[in-house]
């Protein structure tokens, strides 16, 4: 058994208590029976810091902390029929979280869009933009419940954006594997602007890539529409009413202001779906 769990793909989720926070673990939980992956849950105790009482005995609080953790944040996870482990790690979140993705040689990691500390005007928290900003791995950004996009259930339908670019191509494959093994269906967008060249893909056209997905037994459809690209892709997520969006993002933002400009951050940020940004090297 043990194994067994061993051979199988890592999720790492953040735990923060949140409402993101739990919707993220909800996520989590549902790629998880898709791709028969193992949980990692993770939580850095940097971030309750601030509830730490001076008179309670470090050991004392600690324990406390775990108990929280893993009785209530991630009652879930212990109700589900899927492999897990709950990991409560003292350091700053963003550290504690991209070094539990290295350790474990995760598939995902998942995270709510803003934990306790975010700002309510922000659609995304530092923690979240910072680790979209430097994760290897392909990184779930989830809204808090009650945003479109049920947080159970089958993934029937799966949006992504392409542009030509090598990204976007790991994101369709992803977003394809992920349809697959759901039996799920694609939408595949490409937004054209006014002006700008489309990048360049010598080795495919986009209705070439599409025909591989449907032998494959996938449904797929092609929708190319005039705008913005994050803007279109919301707008079509939201008419074709998709489960979740996955994009491709082709290089790591300034430390200074991370993915400011890039059509990932922005569909993370102004969406309110769960959002799949697949990095350049994924």
């Amino acid at each position: 058994m043990e194994e067994s769990a061993a051979q199988k793909d890592r999720i790492v989720v953040g735990v923060d208590g949140s409402h993101a926070g739990r919707a993220a673990i909800l996520w989590s939980l549902r790629l998880a029976r898709v791709l028969d992956a193992e949980i990692v849950a993770v939580h850095a105790v940097g971030l309750l810091e601030g509830a730490h009482r001076g008179g309670d005995p470090a050991g004392t609080w600690r324990s406390g902390v775990r108990d929280v953790v893993e009785h209530l944040w991630c009652v879930p996870l212990a109700d589900a029929a899927v492999d897990h482990r709950i990991e409560v790690v003292d350091g700053d979140a963003v550290d504690v979280l991209l070094t539990a993705v290295g350790r474990e040689q995760a598939a995902l990691v998942v995270l709510g869009a803003r934990g306790l500390a975010g700002r309510p005007e922000l659609a995304l928290g530092s923690t979240s933009l910072r680790v979209l900003q430097a994760s290897p791995v392909p990184a779930l950004v989830v809204p808090g419940p009650g945003t479109a996009g049920p947080d159970e259930g089958p993934l029937r339908h799966l949006l992504v954006g392409v542009d030509g670019s090598r990204p976007s191509r790991a994101a369709l494959a992803l977003a394809a594997e992920i349809a697959g093994l759901a039996g799920g269906e694609l939408t595949v967008v490409e937004a054209t602007q006014a002006g700008a060249p489309r990048v360049p893909d010598p080795s495919a056209a986009l209705e070439d890539l599409v025909a591989g997905i449907r032998s494959e037994g996938i449904g797929a459809q092609v929708i190319v529409r005039s705008g913005e690209p994050a803007a279109t892709l919301l707008a079509v997520a939201d008419d074709v009413d998709a489960d979740l969006v996955v994009v491709g993002t082709r290089a790591r933002g300034d430390p200074a202001d991370p993915l400011v400009g890039s059509v990932a951050r922005q569909v993370a940020a102004d969406g309110h779906r769960p959002t799949l940004v697949v990095p350049v090297g994924a």
